[in-house]
């Protein structure tokens, strides 16, 4: 429950600019069950950990404030933002025994706090984005912490879908103009202030240009980074997407190049990048009979130990999966389980959430079953781009399959479940940690179930 002073924040508005008060957002429950991220069992691996479960949750608000029909304030708060179920149990200190209440005795689960953690307020509630906007003769005119978001999100991903988990936001002014079907922006934001008295800071100048009609759409986002005025950093990044609906089909492709030189702040000096990261899909539909196809490339670095960076990164919400470049694997069982480990050795891990060095096909084919119930087939295959010299022999992620079902009985409400199975490549099953072993090359099972409220 929100306590008075947050609604009062929340709804609070000038009287002389008192207007009105647009609300979106949702809340969203995962459960995710998984047997076993390990790919490996005892026999195989001695640490290798069993099913493993849990259930998270968010409430998301995005309120709009309204000062005048040309001037807007916008906000993003998440609540309880990805907090586990059970995380925070409601244990406290008697103050008769001087002892903490078992488990066994706690009345349910209350708000994360810590005295020691001095962000702990965040775990409950998070102001994410907070930017104006007024429309001017020349465009909208933006400023603050806001959301980006650029074609079909390789690159740019607001995260603003209830099933996604991080989205991208910057701190910045930006302008967007319309003329006709044409669309102009432009933006400048700060990454990194660094010291106040130093030139160090690290900026972003984007400008794109699109076309865009109901049917067809073409564009290229143009992002020129820069630290110390380029004399420590200077990198550039261009994006070239576009859409057409062709009859029952819909293509969409996005291209992205990333080249850059400089210093990075983890120590590594005098480096050079090239990146390139692409993807194409096509969606057919006919009836209530639905077929997609993706083929998806992000380029990798052969010797990931130089001073030349190749690998390119999809955005981390683009999860055609529920596994493989969703979650990390192969986890392991720690010798000790604490809080600090959270029960999971990840020493071994090879991949974890987001595709990069990565080829990969993702084919699809569904059925709306009723106006209320929908289900898909979806196989997800990987290899990488560029093995290294240590990866020759070993190149394939794997393939994984998901079967998906849908129920939405109302316009606001639905459920969503995923059962997958992945078979692990070469990748995982001939690669053998020098200290937590080898063995991973088991299959593993995956279910996960959104209930998702929207308004």
């Amino acid at each position: 429950m929100l306590s008075a002073p947050l609604l009062t924040l929340l709804v609070a508005v000038a009287p002389s600019f008192a207007g009105e008060v647009d609300w979106e957002g949702h809340y969203r429950g995962r459960g995710l069950v998984f047997n076993s991220l390990s790919l490996a069992d005892e026999a195989d691996n001695a640490s290798a950990e069993g099913a493993s479960a849990w259930t998270d949750h968010r409430l998301r608000l995005q309120p709009t404030f309204w000062a005048h029909s040309k001037v807007s304030i916008h906000a993003q708060l998440d609540m309880l933002p990805l907090g586990e179920w059970g995380d925070t149990p409601n244990t406290y200190t008697d103050t008769w025994t001087d002892s903490a209440v078992p488990l066994a005795f706690t009345d349910g689960v209350a708000p994360y706090d810590d005295e020691a953690d001095g962000g702990s307020y965040l775990r409950n509630v998070s102001l994410t984005r907070a930017w104006g906007e007024v429309y001017t003769p020349i465009g909208k005119l933006s400023a603050g912490r806001m959301p980006l978001d650029w074609g079909a999100q390789i690159m740019l991903n607001d995260g603003l879908d209830p099933e996604d988990e991080f989205g991208d936001t910057g701190d910045r002014v930006q302008l967007q103009s319309k003329v006709g079907p044409i669309y102009l922006l432009t933006g400048l934001e700060t990454v990194s202030e660094g010291f106040k008295s130093v030139s160090d800071d690290m900026h972003i100048a984007d400008v794109a240009l699109a076309y865009r009609r109901e049917t067809v759409g073409l564009g290229l986002y143009n992002r020129v980074r820069f630290q110390d005025f380029g004399e420590t950093y200077l990198g550039y990044t261009g994006d070239l997407w576009g859409f057409a609906e062709l009859g029952y089909a819909t293509i969409e492709a996005e291209v992205v190049g990333v080249l850059g030189r400089g210093d990075l702040d983890t120590g590594a000096n005098d480096v050079r990048v090239s990146a390139i990261g692409a993807m194409v899909s096509a969606t057919v539909e006919r009836d209530r009979l639905y077929g997609a196809l993706e083929l998806g490339y992000a380029s990798g670095d052969q010797d990931p130990n130089d001073s030349e960076l190749h690998t390119f990164a999809f955005d981390r919400d683009h999860n055609p999966t529920i596994m493989l470049f969703e979650e990390p694997m192969p986890t392991l069982e720690p010798a000790v389980l604490n809080d600090s480990n959270g029960g999971r050795e990840l020493g071994a891990v090879r991949t974890g959430e987001g595709i990069s060095n990565a080829m990969y096909l993702n084919p699809k084919v569904g059925y709306l079953l009723t106006d209320e119930v929908s289900g898909d087939l979806s196989v997800f295959a990987a290899r990488m781009a560029r093995p290294s010299s240590v990866e020759e022999g070993r190149p394939n992620y794997g393939v994984e399959l998901d079967v998906n079902l849908r129920y939405q009985p109302v316009e606001n409400f639905y459920l969503k479940g995923t059962g997958a199975l992945f078979l692990p490549g070469s990748y995982f099953s001939q690669y053998e940690s020098a200290e937590l072993g080898g063995g991973f090359g088991n299959p593993a099972v995956g279910g996960r179930l959104y209930g998702t409220f929207t308004f």
